[in-house]
């Protein structure tokens, strides 16, 4: 050892082991739950993070939030480069990593193994699951979480709003409201903000939109909900009340009342549908995703004959149809603004092997629409081989609103919405 070095370590001392205050993640929303991106550990002592590179940290039982490894079609396995950057402010070490699924890792249907972070030079430096104190979650920490209340019903909402390069919140914004599917009803507001990617999508991204989704109690909705009035009126009465709130951030400028949009999957892909048979004239586009049957029967059923389908959804559309409407005291029945329904363009989404929502509801909503007149309507059908691209299983094809909410491409339906702010 060189002197000047031997007298720095005698003057300094060896590093001192490390004594945690308290240990953070920061979290994003990923396609099947929750990424986390950096741990942030604080110590009593900043001395004892001098030295620390990121090769004396090992990530372990660390995958991607995909089920499937695009490149292999196989279950995803461990990172083999964990990406760890380190970064030291005082007393805070900060572990920057490739985004990990925070429920570790799957082994078979129902077993997860946690994952783990461990330090070579440092046991006190080791973090489990279970050390961690504080979730930061990016975009959702800095949404708009309240109540909003009208026609008799009271519902939790979460809204992201834009900001500028000083953190102001942008004005005028455009909307995208998005409605969350029969698995996330009668849930807390966390679980519907964190199924998916409908709150982070656009912000991620670094589009200037605001996005908006209710944690909605729908108990009735369910397959073959058409056939029952009472059931239909609820789905419109929850779409009444996010209207009403919509209309309160039109009135304060804080979005932009000609620039709405609304997009949903499953369940919520058959509200789209509602939602637009209520509300044509106010919305500028509609994605409707592996869309639900609350306007006639579809799933569960069989055709008769081909085409049965559309034809009974042309049928509705055109004689049948009825929308419920909040007229200042009750939910009130009337026919829909069929030609106001079929110039509003619509994106559907579906995947050809879904077994939820089989993808003959989307062909029978585009195909009587276009019958109807609409000219402007898209359909996108994922293929097994596309939606093992996005890293989703064929078995569970029912997922198509994961590339939806993660493809920005040119064509792609987020990209097509974009291009009409």
């Amino acid at each position: 050892m060189a002197i000047g070095a031997a007298l720095l370590v005698a003057a300094c001392g060896p590093r001192p082991s490390a004594q945690v205050e308290k240990v953070e993640i920061c979290t994003e929303v990923g396609d099947y739950g929750m990424l986390v991106d950096a741990i942030e550990i604080t110590v009593a002592n900043p001395r004892s993070l001098k030295g620390l590179t990121a090769a004396d940290f090992d990530l372990v039982n660390n995958v991607s939030g995909a089920f499937l490894d695009a490149a292999t079609g196989k279950p995803v396995q461990p990172y083999a480069d964990d990406g760890i950057t380190l970064s030291r402010k005082g007393k805070v070490l900060r572990i920057q990593a490739t985004p990990f699924n925070k429920a570790g890792r799957s082994e078979g249907w129902f077993k997860r193994i946690p994952w783990e972070l461990k330090c070579t030079v440092d046991s006190a430096l080791n973090v489990t699951p279970e050390a961690v104190s504080a979730e930061h979650i990016a975009v959702l920490d800095e949404c708009i979480h309240g109540e909003f209340s009208f026609g008799g019903l009271t519902r939790e909402y979460m809204l992201h709003l834009p900001k500028d390069a000083k953190g102001e919140v942008l004005k005028n914004v455009p909307l995208l409201v998005w409605q969350i599917g029969g698995g996330e009803y009668n849930r807390d507001m966390m679980t519907v903000a964190t199924a998916n990617r409908c709150l982070v999508s656009l912000a991620k991204e670094g589009v200037p939109c605001a996005a908006l989704v209710f944690a909605l109690a729908n108990p009735n909705y369910h397959y073959g909900a058409s056939l029952f009035p009472e059931k239909i009126e609820l789905i419109d009465r929850n779409n009444a009340l996010q209207m009403a709130f919509i209309d309160t951030l039109i009135a304060d400028g804080t979005v932009d009342g000609s620039r709405l949009f609304c997009a949903g999957a499953s369940s919520g892909g058959g509200c789209t549908m509602r939602f637009m048979m209520q509300f044509p004239h106010r919305f500028k586009a509609a994605i409707p995703c592996c869309a639900m049957d609350p306007i006639v029967p579809i799933h569960k059923v069989d055709e008769k004959y081909p085409g049965q389908f559309t034809d009974d959804v042309e049928k509705a559309w055109k004689s049948d149809s009825v929308v419920y409407q909040w007229d200042g005291t009750d939910m009130v029945a009337g026919p829909m603004d069929v030609d106001a329904f079929v110039k509003l363009p619509m994106y559907f989404v579906h995947a050809a092997s879904d077994n939820t929502c089989k993808v003959a509801s989307t062909y029978a909503y585009s195909e009587a629409r276009k019958r109807l007149g609409a000219s402007d309507d898209k359909v996108l059908i994922y293929s097994d081989e596309d939606l093992i691209g996005w890293g989703v299983s064929p078995m569970m094809a029912h997922f198509s609103w994961v590339p939806l909410l993660d493809d920005y491409s040119e064509g792609s339906p987020m990209q097509w919405m974009i291009s009409q702010f």
